[in-house]
């Protein structure tokens, strides 16, 4: 009988319960799910919406079981292959840094980060990371801000295509958008100074 690890995130703070799961997950493959059933608990709809974009992007197939008082039960079921060889060809070690829901000022500016964003679906390489800090948060979440819906879209497919999408936790929690996330996942100082560093260069926006 396989044995049962269960992963317990409940009442942990964004963005802990991913890098709880991360840590825990780390080398898990098909033969690791075959020995063992894997189970991450949680009570909190942001942790569950973070959790479940991770493990997408991690290449995890997984259920979602509901229990009372927001409790949730994440089951994994198996694992897929990541990316094709093509979209990993594809992905170069910079990152973006989004700083601000436009590029200059007024309605031009808002033309121009949109513009910025959408041509990354026409270009040969892409970065390996997207992190949106500041105002650049109004992007990923549903305000009443800024009309974002075409710019989530690109943000979805360049995560299909390898790309990871960060926003700040605090910048989050500051324009009280935590559990208005629409793409990526939440990120912290310590992971976005890491990144930073780890990456070859920096193109900040």
């Amino acid at each position: 009988m396989n044995n049962t690890i269960q992963i317990d995130v409940r009442d942990l703070p964004c963005p802990e319960p991913v890098v709880k799961a991360k840590k825990a997950l780390a080398g898990v493959n098909e033969h690791s799910l075959k020995l063992h059933s894997y189970e991450i608990i949680g009570n909190s709809p942001s942790s569950k919406e973070n959790l479940s974009r991770f493990l997408k992007t991690e290449g995890f197939e997984f259920e979602v079981g509901l229990g009372r008082d927001e409790q949730f039960i994440i089951f994994l079921k198996g694992k897929v292959g990541k990316l094709s060889k093509e979209s990993k060809d594809k992905i170069i070690p910079k990152m973006m840094l989004i700083k601000n829901d436009r590029v200059g000022e007024g309605e031009l500016g808002g033309m121009l980060i949109n513009g910025f964003i959408k041509s990354l679906l026409q270009t040969e390489v892409l970065p390996h990371k997207i992190l949106f800090i500041n105002r650049g948060v109004l992007l990923t979440t549903d305000n009443k801000e800024v009309d974002n819906t075409e710019i989530v879209e690109v943000l979805k497919e360049l995560e299909k295509q390898g790309v990871e999408i960060y926003s700040c936790g605090s910048c989050l929690s500051y324009f009280a958008l935590t559990e208005r996330l629409k793409v990526g996942m939440i990120g912290n100082a310590i992971d976005g100074v890491q990144n930073m560093l780890t990456s070859d260069s920096l193109i900040s926006l």
